[in-house]
């Protein structure tokens, strides 16, 4: 017999309000894959920085400059990316009339909403036609995009914030209806 699913958010109440922790729903095939690559990516790495300083390499100098700053950008990307996947989680905390968002293990800036301008909480789930080939997708639910995406939505201003990286729908309901019960969202 299948075990319902219990969810994989935390809720923590304390007396002036709520912190919820996620942690983040693993893509295995990045947390596997990425090691692999960037063991390559560093013996790409070494053997540009040996070129870059090695006087044989005379006018490429330039060019090989600038390919290893991408080489870098890119390096570094992929690994942030699976840092995120290996130990990333957001935390949300509803407290005093404001709502933080960090993101444990990701390059994103903390994020504190005040709940007066927040309006219009809601649970939605990313949906992706990531394999319709022409098909136009919806949501940003790429590996590349770290800590973007979201179940649990709100309006701020003129713009939609989202947390609770890929929960699913009741999940998402839940935590909302935990929240209202404690009067802490409208």
């Amino acid at each position: 017999m299948e075990i319902p699913y219990q969810g994989r958010a935390v809720i923590n109440e304390y007396f002036d309000g709520v912190e919820i922790t996620i942690p983040v729903k693993r893509n295995w095939l990045l947390v596997v894959f990425l090691p692999f690559w960037l063991a390559i990516w560093s013996g790409g790495f070494i053997f540009a920085i040996k070129m870059l300083f090695s006087s044989a390499a005379g006018g490429a100098d330039l060019f090989v400059f600038f390919w290893l700053c991408l080489w870098t950008a890119g390096g570094l990307f992929a690994a942030a990316t699976w840092w995120w996947n290996v130990a990333g989680k957001e935390i949300i905390t509803v407290a005093q009339g404001s709502l933080t968002i960090q993101k444990k293990g990701s390059i994103a800036n903390t994020k504190t909403y005040d709940l007066n301008e927040a309006q219009n909480f809601r649970a939605e789930e990313d949906f992706s036609d990531v394999f319709s080939f022409g098909g136009r997708r919806r949501g940003p639910m790429l590996p590349w995009n770290v800590a973007a995406e979201g179940t649990i939505r709100f309006d701020y201003g003129m713009e939609s914030v989202r947390f609770g990286d890929k929960l699913h729908k009741p999940e998402g309901e839940y935590i909302l209806e935990r929240l209202r019960s404690k009067k802490l969202i409208k």
